[in-house]
């Protein structure tokens, strides 16, 4: 039995990620979700407040806010600014989008993740965790997720110019 193509091995490695985020953002939705109801409930109906879960709700909409950007990349839904792209045939709107990649997408996430690295690894030194008094722990993995994000963006952009790497190469004959 014959098996089927699979694609370059970097576009099955971000097809698993970004199932497995897509994963993770659902339930952080939900975990924001029922969070702010619980805390519209709690503080009208019971008049009591509950900072934790205050907590709770806003690293989940700060995790979320972060971490949908890759999503949005991969499904091609990220907001473009170029307006004479859609008028393109379909082969200069790719060299259009390899273009970005190779002169926004990668710099720009690279310049992010070497600026970014220093401030998460030193919340997560000290462990940083809210900045209320009897708040939630934990804020240092919120802050991860901007490494999480440049790294993942990274990585897709390299997805996408993968082919162009590998259609090079054959017309080439190397």
């Amino acid at each position: 039995m014959a098996r089927p193509e699979r694609g370059p091995v970097v576009n099955q490695l971000v097809d698993v990620l970004n199932r497995g985020l897509l994963a993770l953002c659902t339930g952080l939705f939900a975990v924001m979700f029922a969070g702010q109801v619980t805390i519209v409930l709690l503080r009208y109906v019971l008049g009591v407040g509950f900072l934790e879960l205050q907590d709770a709700v806003s690293y989940a909409f700060a995790c979320l806010v972060v971490l949908t950007i890759p999503l949005a990349m991969r499904a091609g839904r990220h907001v473009r600014v170029d307006v004479l792209r859609e008028r393109m045939p379909p082969r200069w709107q790719a060299g259009v989008d390899r273009a970005g990649h190779l002169l926004l997408t990668l710099p720009v996430f690279a310049l992010l993740l070497v600026n970014a690295w220093p401030l998460v690894a030193a919340s997560w030194a000290i462990h940083e965790g809210s900045r209320e008094t009897g708040g939630l722990a934990g804020l240092f993995l919120v802050k991860s997720t901007v490494v999480v994000l440049c790294l993942l963006v990274i990585l897709i952009a390299l997805a996408d110019l993968v082919p162009l790497l590998r259609r090079r190469r054959a017309e080439h004959g190397s």
